[in-house]
């Protein structure tokens, strides 16, 4: 304990200590000289912008604000789960909605961490630029982001990205520092443009490692006579867990090319023709070395043949899947309106099987064609508010795998004007590969599922009065045929329609150098069993209170406060490493809800309080966590069933931009 303060102590002197020293040389250059360079002399755009003849005009944010929710948990304005540690597998759970036509691979739970060649940041800078962030956890999680980019001339930019997480175990530590999780990814990617801005080229390649070192989770048990409830399992390194240590390990790792193309064939933009390839090549394996020890946890799938079919001592599967994404098409603006119209190809196939059964392998192949358009028409020429059409349709679609491939098509209308937005859209996504098929030691199957639809009607009106800012909105998202992993350990498909209603509530109030930012949500369903089949938490409430001052002759703007996010009970996904899937778990016959329902993850309140500082381009933080644990409440909470959300802790970390 003695250690753990002092590592704590040191945390928090290195962060003044720096804070001071960048502090006092601001002063300096504030006085002396003039910045050259600067968040003003550098620009940046993603594929999309170029797409929409935005070209490379975004600014970079400079701004304070939650730099203290640094996770990747909070990148999305809405819940997710993991399994209680940085870079461990992650799930949206408040939101189930398509992104991308076709069939998809189906494992996704480390999407997150990838860098997307979508989301890929091209810059145009006037000198070099380059991004630190480290992030440091008194728990043994760390995470590192190196960002840099320059113009090689006024027309080419080159730039890198490079981020590692790694996370130690705070349950089942065995060692000294024993990993959880390790997470490598990188980008490298280069952008050009003609003097005359017809012809514009963006490259990128992305990378992603992702080891998961699996524990099953804590398994409760009977030493000190009587069985474990869920109160029981927050004594952090000394609860047990299902795998025997270093035995279980899951990878995924991705390889991505892309090259985006566009010439103008009429000036002024008024009509080009585009091509865009897109290539990955990703590897999904799953290794148990000790299956005798470990069959336990797999009788818990009652689909399993928990000792093995093929091998008694071992499961090694592994998914090779290549995916390739072409599209070539016409698009251009012409005042207020931007069009598109194109074609697109998609071909990917997956060998999946086992190390040591050949006759396991698997090949499954898809090619589709699709034909797709865009109309879009702005309120003026900020080219900020905009009405649009966009729809996509499958009308060529082969596959090995089921002789009548239905279409897959999408359909959906975006309006955003002022303070208000509206989104009405229909999809409907066939089955990925996964859900499709699967061979392994202690399980196979092969379905033929129906395409999945999914409609969604949202709207958002944002406006202030008496100086709070309040933004109402209201989802309503309905499903038919949505298929999910079972608490047996296969997919199934439901055959009905479920009506998720989500409406939300934000406001934000600043009165003097207080701050006070809340936003609420409320899931409910049309009927009552649709909670059964999307587990979700009815209430979900983020509230962020500080006070914000400038020190040091506004040299120093300092922010300190509290996070508070409440999460009301619920019954909450599994998870399943065999399949890196998170799936839907069922109720009880007896005792649902109760201390042993370990299913049900119960209400709790996460409270952080934190510092945060801006010195230049400097933005630094401390951040106390999970403070109200044993206040009222247990000393600890579930992210997911079996899997403890990370115990109070002492966080900082630091962002710095360099301009040249």
């Amino acid at each position: 304990m003695l250690q753990i303060i002092r590592l704590h102590i040191r945390y928090l002197a290195a962060l003044i200590m720096l804070g001071i020293l960048v502090s006092a040389q601001a002063q300096i250059l504030n006085d002396t000289t003039k910045q050259l360079y600067g968040y003003h002399s550098l620009r940046y755009g993603t594929e999309a912008d170029v797409f929409l003849n935005k070209g490379l005009s975004r600014e970079i944010d400079s701004s304070l604000a939650s730099i203290q929710r640094y996770g990747f948990i909070y990148k999305n304005a809405q819940y997710s789960q993991d399994l209680g540690n940085w870079s461990t597998p992650l799930k949206c759970v408040t939101s189930n909605l398509p992104t991308q036509l076709g069939v998809q691979t189906g494992f996704g739970v480390f999407d997150p961490y990838e860098y997307k060649a979508d989301d890929v940041k091209y810059f145009d800078t006037k000198s070099p630029y380059a991004e630190l962030k480290y992030y440091q956890g008194s728990r043994g999680q760390q995470s590192l982001d190196i960002a840099f980019s320059r113009n090689i001339n006024a027309q080419w930019n080159v730039g890198i990205d490079l981020r590692r997480i790694v996370s130690k175990k705070i349950v089942g530590y065995v060692e000294r520092n024993d990993k959880q999780a390790e997470n490598y990814a990188f980008d490298f990617f280069v952008s050009h443009h003609s003097k005359n801005n017809r012809y514009f080229l963006l490259a990128t390649f992305t990378y992603l490692e992702a080891h998961n070192f699996e524990t099953g989770g804590i398994r409760p048990d009977s030493t000190d006579g009587k069985p474990d409830d869920k109160d029981d399992l927050f004594d952090n390194q000394l609860e047990k867990v299902w795998f025997a240590h270093k035995s279980v390990r899951s990878l995924d790792k991705r390889y991505n090319y892309r090259i985006y193309q566009h010439y103008g064939i009429l000036p002024k933009e008024k009509l080009q023709v585009f091509y865009r390839f897109d290539y990955s090549y990703r590897v999904n394996r799953y290794n148990d070395n000790a299956l005798v020890a470990n069959d336990t946890f797999y009788t818990r799938f009652a689909d399993y043949n928990a000792k093995g079919i093929y091998s008694k001592t071992q499961i090694s599967d592994r998914s090779d899947i290549n995916l390739f994404d072409n599209r070539f098409g016409l698009k251009g603006s012409a005042g207020k309106f931007f069009y598109a119209a194109y074609v697109k190809n998609r071909y990917v196939a997956m060998r999946q099987g086992s190390d040591y059964n050949d006759s396991l392998v698997v090949n499954n192949y898809t090619t589709e064609w699709y034909a797709a358009g865009q109309l879009r028409r702005y309120f003026d020429t900020t080219h900020v508010g905009y009405v649009e059409a966009v729809g996509e349709y499958g009308f060529e679609s082969s596959n090995n795998f089921n002789p009548a491939p239905e279409n897959n098509y999408m359909a959906a209308f975006n309006l955003k004007y002022k303070g208000f937005s509206a989104v009405a859209s229909a999809w409907a996504v066939s089955p990925t590969l996964l859900q499709n098929g699967y061979r392994s030691n202690l399980v196979t199957w092969n379905n033929d599922f129906e395409l999945q639809k999914t409609q969604r009607l949202f709207v958002q009106y944002g406006f202030t009065k008496r100086k709070i800012d309040i933004i109402p909105s209201l989802a309503f998202n309905s499903y038919t045929d949505l298929i999910y992993f079972t608490q047996a350990g296969k997919p199934t498909q439901h055959d009905d329609n479920i009506m998720h209603i989500q409406p939300k509530l934000g406001l934000r109030f600043n009165l003097w150098k207080i701050h006070i930012y809340n936003e609420f949500q409320y899931n409910t369903f049309g009927k009552e069993d649709g909670k059964d089949y999307l587990q979700m938490p009815k209430v979900v409430n983020a509230t962020q209170l500080f006070i914000e001052a400038w020190l040091f002759k506004r040299a120093t703007l300092v922010q300190t406060g509290f996070d508070v996010m409440y999460r009301g009970g619920y019954r909450a996904n599994g998870y399943n490493p065999l399949l890196q899937q998170y799936y839907v778990t069922s109720e009880p016959i007896v005792g649902a809800g109760s201390a042993t329902d370990f299913n049900y993850v119960d209400k709790y309140v996460v409270v952080d309080f934190f510092v945060n500082m801006q010195i230049r381009t400097a933005r630094l933080f401390i951040k106390v966590s999970n403070l109200a644990s044993g206040l009222g409440q247990p000393k600890g909470y579930f992210m997911t069933p079996y899997y403890t959300g990370i115990p109070r802790t002492i966080d900082f970390g630091v962002s710095w931009r360099f301009f040249d």
